[in-house]
């Protein structure tokens, strides 16, 4: 569908085309008129307009960069409001973002001095204005034709000394989780060398093309960055300068006073170790030399932002809770032959992508459904209800078309081959924090009702309903290490432990028969799981597979078993394979170099998946035996846990491109989004309950 925007004018703008969509705005190139320059205008969709949180972090940057002077900060030109619909104009630069030069693999080391040493002073500039960034990444680094760096986005940026976080946050914890210091994913107090660690974090990515901690969701990444040593970017990239590589991992120290004091001094000592003499290379490497290499750069630049949870605090008192089983013994675990191999996607990871367009509502959309060519239903609209905000009108429901695979979405051919439309129904249920406690809740989506399930201290995440819908499996904290529990689906019973250790046990799954439960468990506590199945009275405990490496989030599909296979700290190794029941040797689905994560059965077409996408993860679709595949979704946020209800024609994923985690709602043709939940809870890990 066209942007509703371009061609027109809003106030004194000519919108011209779009650059790119963020978490919280649009950016477009306009022509102002009345200087006739082109300029970025940046939108504040109207849905958000009327949140007050949102509305603050927007005018947040106004206010913020209107006291930024700086030749490497993008100045704002200009802020108001049109049709009830605030707007910023700011400079336009035609050059991209450093994220659009990453698109091309590493930066040579000149390349990375020559960005570090214009964007290191726009950052001690804002420290000295006591103005912390807080979420310095690549797209937030835009550059213009001759290859000049600016800092930009400063919507979340805090200044040091004020009390700003209950007012303009959703949470206690905000910024990118792949580039937070240890202190922000901590929510503690921050000065100027938690940015110093995001620009190491960006060194780091711009040596070695990938950024040092990849997990499955962004609270994981977020764990790692306060707990994992990163790798050194020399063992992901041989060709890295060592000295290059040594102040990359002292910028990125997880003690602050480790750290470099300013950006000053970080560069400083980047150009004094790349002058130095080292054994691994033939003398000296002069940094004149190295700044003289050069890059093509990109034609356009892309815009988005990203949000996590923050850690339980405060928990609420716990349910009473049932006797709980003896330790089982872990079958230790033996290390099969290796996989056949019957899929090799391209290298690049790229799926054929079809991106649906994100609808412009709130939480009531008027949706408009191809059936056939030349007919148009009018959807009903339908209540969210319950705990959510801006609630209006009686509850209804939604029509929805689904497409055989291999129809493209979005198209005149997509309307000709639709199928009968049918109403949506059923529960879902998923984890929320509320109070800083996590956990699970149902919700009926025809009446909006909410049922909590669980009420404990500890995190109870990674919901799945059994198939006959008596029981839902979780993984629960309550002891200091992740168990399996399950709970009545109805909430009618109080949850049951099912393993009691003392190591990891997440991401369970429900054999076909509704008997069993299969979960992926660190037995050594190296971040290596292998694959347990245990029956659902309790029990003991049966191998599935193990290999040495990260086996997780199984799924079952009949005598197929689906999950994740790879290194434990390296998302960008992991695929998806599949096990046949009694088999020990597994066949991988996908080959490729980015994430590929939590398979969940979508039939009739076959599975859903995560993977990397434009956003910082998209989610794609797949025929079982991984034969064909398509991109179903990909924001500009953190798209992942897709699942399909029994119908096959809905799917429910989690994003945080909206500041937090949320669940949203789309039908498999991929005609619009609708987020589900809102306001300070979030939500994710969401799972259907079968009907």
């Amino acid at each position: 569908m066209p942007d509703e925007f371009i061609g027109k004018k809003f106030g004194g703008y000519e919108i011209l085309g779009l650059i790119g969509r963020g978490g919280m705005a649009t950016v477009y190139r306009a022509q102002q008129i009345s200087m006739n320059r082109v300029v970025a205008l940046k939108l504040l969709p109207r849905h958000f307009a009327k949140d007050e949180t949102y509305l603050q972090r927007f005018t947040r940057e106004v206010e913020i960069v209107a006291h930024l002077e700086h030749r490497a900060i993008v100045p704002v030109y200009d802020y108001g409001e049109e049709d009830e619909q605030p707007f910023i104009v700011m400079r336009y630069l035609a050059g991209g973002s450093v994220d659009d030069l990453l698109r091309g693999g590493p930066l040579t080391a000149g390349r990375i001095v020559g960005l570090v040493d214009l964007v290191g002073p726009a950052l001690d500039y804002a420290h000295s204005k006591q103005v912390l960034h807080r979420d310095l990444k690549p797209s937030n680094v835009l550059l213009d034709e001759t290859g000049g760096a600016f800092l930009t986005d400063f919507g979340i940026a805090r200044i040091l000394g004020e009390n700003s976080a209950p007012t303009l946050t959703t949470q206690g914890v905000v910024g990118t989780p792949s580039y937070m210091s240890p202190e922000q994913a901590q929510g503690k107090e921050l000065d100027g060398r938690s940015d110093l660690y995001a620009l190491g974090v960006m060194m780091f990515e711009m040596a070695t093309g990938r950024r040092p901690f990849e997990a499955d969701t962004p609270y994981s990444i977020a764990v790692m960055q306060v707990t994992t040593p990163p790798p050194t970017p020399r063992s992901v990239n041989p060709a890295v300068h060592p000295g290059l590589e040594a102040v990359i991992l002292k910028a990125m120290s997880k003690p602050r006073e480790e750290r470099y004091p300013t950006a000053a001094a970080l560069v400083d000592a980047l150009r004094a170790a790349l002058n130095a003499p080292d054994s691994s290379f033939e003398g000296t490497v002069p940094v004149q030399a190295l700044l003289d290499e050069t890059l093509a750069l990109p034609a356009h630049a892309g815009v988005s932002s990203y949000t996590v949870p923050s850690a339980p605090i405060n928990p609420d008192p716990p349910l009473a809770a049932a006797p709980l089983p003896s330790a089982p013994v872990y079958p230790s675990p033996v290390t099969p032959a290796p996989p056949s191999q019957v899929v090799r996607p391209p290298a690049s990871g790229g799926y054929p992508r079809a991106r649906p367009r994100r609808s412009e509502g709130s939480l009531w959309i008027p949706m408009l459904i191809g059936v056939l060519i030349g007919l148009i239903l009018l959807g009903i609209v339908f209540l969210i209800g319950g705990v959510l905000l801006n609630v209006i009108g009686p509850p209804g429901r939604i029509e929805t078309t689904i497409l055989p695979f291999g129809v493209p979405t979005n198209t005149p051919a997509a309307s000709a081959n639709a199928l009968v439309p049918v109403a949506l129904d059923g529960r879902i249920v998923y984890s929320s924090e509320r109070a800083g406690n996590f956990d699970l809740y149902v919700r009926d989506l025809v009446t909006g009702n909410e049922t909590r399930l669980t009420q404990n201290p500890g995190m109870d995440v990674a919901p799945a309903a059994s198939p006959d819908g008596r029981w839902i499996a979780f993984a629960s904290d309550r002891d200091g290490d992740f168990d399996i529990w399950i709970v009545d689906s109805e909430g009618r019973t109080n949850s049951r432990r099912l393993t009691n250790n003392t190591v990891d046990d997440v991401t369970p799954a429900w054999s076909p028969d509704s008997q069993s439960i299969t979960f992926a468990s660190d037995t050594d506590g190296d971040g290596a799981t292998s694959l347990y199945q245990i029956p659902l009275e309790g029990g003991e405990l049966e191998l599935v597979y193990a290999s040495g490496q990260r086996n997780a989030q199984p799924r079952w599909i009949g005598e197929w078993l689906y999950f994740v296979r790879g290194l434990p700290h390296d998302a960008s190794t992991w695929e998806i394979m599949r096990l046949r029941q009694g088999s020990d040797e597994p066949e991988a689905l996908t080959a490729n170099d980015v994430r590929d994560a939590w398979p969940a059965p979508a039939l009739p077409i076959g599975i859903v998946f995560s993977t990397s996408g434009e956003g910082e993860s998209g989610i794609a679709v797949m025929s079982t035996d991984g034969q064909e595949m398509r991109t179903l979704y990909d924001g500009p946020g953190f798209d992942w846990g897709g699942v399909v209800s029994d119908d096959g024609r809905w799917l429910a994923f989690t994003s945080d491109e909206d500041g937090r985690d949320q669940v949203y709602l789309m039908p498999m043709d991929g005609t619009a989004a609708q987020r589900l939940t809102t306001g300070e809870n979030g939500a994710f890990g969401v799972a259907w309950l079968p009907a």
